[in-house]
């Protein structure tokens, strides 16, 4: 079975707008810092890159599914021999009641089910609480990054990650170093 890890994508691969705001188009869409070199360690260590990500901007009808194609398609482009191996994401509203929204585990079951991964030897990466619970529930260990990292306590059990990092760099450093 095969290593992944499961990355989230605004605040992750991306710089995140804001809270409550979404990146639209691509002309939006920028990078974070050193992601294609974060991305290059991981695949040397020999894993698998799929992305798990909410865009509920296309339920709420800010934008439209072929522009998120668009967008997720230029992404991969720009980042050429480190573009993702999968992508999974929740094009719901928040109120429409799907399986697929995080904090469900099912994008990250459907990754392991599609490309024989082992959750068990993955890693979900996000900066949110719904990224942390979903990889929790898929049965993965899990990274919260994030510039502002809360206190473990002030976590709720089910929101606890493996460890916190303030940086995708650094959460790279640990994964590769952890093996």
């Amino acid at each position: 079975m095969t290593k992944a890890i499961f990355l989230d994508r605004d605040g992750i691969i991306n710089v995140c707008p804001g809270q409550d705001k979404f990146v639209l188009n691509w002309a939006e869409f920028r990078f974070m810092p050193r992601l294609r070199e974060n991305l290059k360690r991981l695949r040397a260590h020999g894993y698998f890159l799929s992305l798990a990500t909410n865009q509920s901007g296309v339920g709420r009808g800010l934008m439209t599914l072929d522009t998120l194609h668009e967008i997720h398609s230029n992404m991969q482009r720009e980042l050429g021999t480190e573009a993702f191996d999968a992508i999974y994401f929740c094009a719901h509203h928040p109120d429409a009641g799907c399986s697929c929204r995080k904090p469900s585990p099912q994008m990250i079951l459907q990754s392991c089910a599609d490309h024989g991964i082992d959750p068990k030897q993955s890693v979900m990466i996000g900066d949110s609480n719904r990224d942390i619970e979903m990889g929790t529930a898929a049965g993965c260990r899990t990274i919260l990054c994030k510039e502002k990292l809360p206190t473990f306590e002030s976590l709720k059990p089910q929101q606890r990650p493996d460890r916190m990092f303030k940086t995708l760099s650094e959460a790279v450093e640990w994964i590769v170093n952890d093996e």
